[in-house]
């Protein structure tokens, strides 16, 4: 008999401590035993859930749907919890599997094993691959209990507790797996602002990040970067939680309140895991102290966790006054909080004044020359401001701030990725992501430019290893879930690139580029007509392809080569009357390549690539142009990218 390959729902139950029960009381284990299989069949049978095998104490079995999987498991345990209550956990993942005659296996067998082992009596725990797939379902309630690493388990999963009346919820302290939260961790929350004015919002959040990136030094200890940790801001919820979501074990959180020149300044760190305070204090300084303040609050913190950390107290200073002119850092402070906010253009612009203003009242001050460099690049991106215009900006500025020494690991992603998108100068960009690691191996978006240059090599594997990196320091942060999800897809790992896209879609349901790479995930499957749906339903221009871009190539590999020339037709007259036409350089290149028209590809492709237009120097790995690789043309096009930089210092972050 041949090995048949299937996509299943696939459960496993255990009786917990049967093994004991039978050493108490063999009648009433067998009866245990004999009312977990009856009600274990009949709820299978309701819920067409396929029994595959029962072992002693325990069960296998799959199902075509995923939520009806979960109600099956529902269903059972509200039963377990009346008359002769029967101690099971319950765990399910949605996954490959492999039958061969009577035996079933496979990644996905073995992981659904991990699950269940992981659970309680009375839960039933799912991997997040399954929580995607059930998450709309009103009648289904779950949580997150964090992210777990398991045995011959590549990556850490994400499971899922049901919540659903009658089904136990497990504590943190009940958890039997390995939850993926190191001791030496902690998440600076967004410090309240307690000011009369709220407008004074700017510097409680301004000196939440100072204290960030003091700890962020700090060797042997895991920082959460500030776009997850700022994610939780304004939300009444329990650090517990948060703890979970973040997968960290430590939570800072405190209050500002400022009234003229004076500071108060209250902050207390507590464990995530059982919500005990290591300390609480409050400090009433004058403005001018401000930065001996962020160094006690940080010097306090590591030598409360140095236990952790290191046998000696931290007597090293954290902090230093970046500069001595107050009004100027306020200034900055004010920049800060608009240039943070990258979802709003009109933010990134209002941030601009304020950060050229505070370098002109001190022009030695580091730390705005860092966020204005940012600020100039992402408007240029988003066709705010003419990249020309920007890059003689960007220049100066960059050209500045490493003559004056770069302090943040802000700092540094802004000089790498400016040297990536810019400059195209990937051998600088690798140095400048060499030394940011090594004095912030903490810093999420130097792991971005690491990931980025592996990407530019045509290392995928490499690639996703150093950005989930990168997304365990900052699991929240939108960009870091999305290129993760991408990276995936690159590598025709589809089954592990979906939840990405899902979770950022989740977070922002109108994300243009996670809703187009979900068509790419079906119309590369073969799933045309779905993948057409959604194309159908883009916005004209995003991130990445032009829809005319995405349903021509559909409609080509579909073999409708009518509909297909309508839409490359209509992707030309853009390209040939549009002032921005020539971004579409890269969407022909992948149009003539999927209709086998190999010239114009290559004509294109090596336009795109010679007028630098946006991330095509990424484009070794991209499965839209994979045809072209075996064409002796391919590696005149790698050519044209120039020198590679030698990444092997790498390795010490993987």
């Amino acid at each position: 008999m041949t090995n048949k390959r299937q996509l299943a729902a696939i459960m496993f139950t255990d009786i917990v401590g049967y093994t004991a029960m039978m050493h108490a009381d063999e009648r009433n284990a067998a009866l245990v035993r004999h009312r977990h299989r009856d009600v274990f069949q009949q709820e299978h049978e309701r819920y067409h859930g396929e029994v595959l095998q029962y072992y002693g104490d325990g069960t296998l079995s799959i199902f075509k749907s995923a939520v009806e999987a979960v109600e099956c498991g529902i269903a059972m345990q509200q039963q377990f919890q009346t008359g002769l209550e029967v101690p099971l956990r319950i765990g399910i993942h949605l996954g490959d599997i492999v039958c061969h005659d009577n035996e079933v296996y496979g990644d996905g067998v073995n992981l659904a094993s991990r699950v269940e082992s992981t659970g309680v009596p009375g839960s039933i725990l799912i991997s997040d691959k399954l929580q995607y797939s059930i998450k709309n379902q009103n009648s289904i309630s779950t949580k997150s209990l964090g992210h777990f690493d398991f045995k011959n388990i590549k990556d850490p999963v994400e499971i899922f507790a049901v919540t659903n009346a009658g089904i136990k919820v497990p504590e943190r302290s009940e958890l039997k797996g390995k939850l993926k939260q190191n001791k030496k961790s902690i998440a600076v929350l967004p410090f309240v602002n307690m000011s009369s004015d709220p407008e004074n919002e700017y510097f409680s959040d301004g000196i939440s990040e100072e204290i960030l990136n003091a700890l962020v030094r700090v060797e042997g200890l895991s920082v959460t970067a500030r776009t997850s940790s700022f994610a939780f801001k304004g939300k009444n919820m329990d650090v517990r939680e948060i703890g979970t979501q973040l997968g960290v074990a430590h939570i800072l959180e405190g209050s500002v309140r400022k009234a003229g020149n004076r500071v108060r300044i209250t902050a207390q760190l507590v464990s995530s895991v059982d919500g005990y305070h290591f300390f609480s204090e409050t400090y009433d300084r004058t403005l001018e102290d401000i930065f001996e303040v962020q160094d006690e609050i940080a010097s306090t913190i590591t030598n409360r966790l140095r236990e952790h950390l290191t046998e000696k107290e931290h007597e090293a200073k954290m902090v230093t006054a970046s500069t001595l002119n107050m009004e100027a850092y306020e200034t900055y402070l004010r920049g800060l909080f608009y240039s943070n906010q990258f979802a709003d253009d009109q933010a990134m612009i209002k941030a601009i004044p304020y950060l050229e203003k505070a370098i002109e009242m001190e022009p030695e001050f580091v730390l705005p020359y860092e966020k204005l460099g940012i600020c100039y690049l992402f408007q240029a991106m988003g066709g705010k401001i003419p990249m020309a215009e920007a890059k003689v900006k960007m220049t100066a500025v960059f050209e500045k701030l490493q003559k004056l020494g770069i302090e943040t690991a802000a700092g540094y992603f802004a000089i790498g990725i400016f040297n990536i998108f810019v400059k195209w100068d990937f051998i600088t960009a690798a140095q400048v992501a060499k030394e940011g690691l090594a004095r912030f191996p903490n810093g999420a978006n130097l792991y971005h430019i690491a990931s980025t240059l592996y990407w530019i090599k045509s290392d995928l594997d490499s690639t996703s290893r150093i950005h989930r990196v990168g997304l365990d320091l900052d699991p929240l942060s939108i960009e870091m879930i999305f290129y993760m999800g991408v990276s995936y897809l690159w590598q025709y790992q589809f089954e592990v690139a979906t939840p990405f896209f899902e979770k950022v879609l989740t977070m922002v349901p109108e994300h243009r580029a996670a809703r187009e790479y979900m068509g790419w995930i079906d119309a590369l499957q073969g799933h045309y007509d779905q993948a057409l749906r959604r194309f159908g339903k883009l916005e004209a221009f995003g991130y990445r392809l032009h829809r005319s871009t995405c349903l021509g190539w559909t409609y080509a590999k579909m073999g409708d080569m009518q509909k297909a020339d309508e839409y490359i037709e209509e992707v030309k007259n853009y390209y040939q009357q549009s002032p921005q036409g020539l971004n579409l350089s890269m969407d022909l290149a992948i149009l003539y390549t999927v209709i086998n028209d190999y010239d114009n590809a290559f004509h294109y492709l090596e336009e795109s690539i010679t007028n630098r237009i946006g991330s095509v120097m990424m484009f070794g790995g991209d499965p839209l142009i994979t045809p072209l690789n075996v064409d002796p043309r391919f590696q005149n096009m790698i050519d044209l990218l120039g020198e590679m930089p030698d990444l092997d210092f790498l390795e010490n972050y993987q």
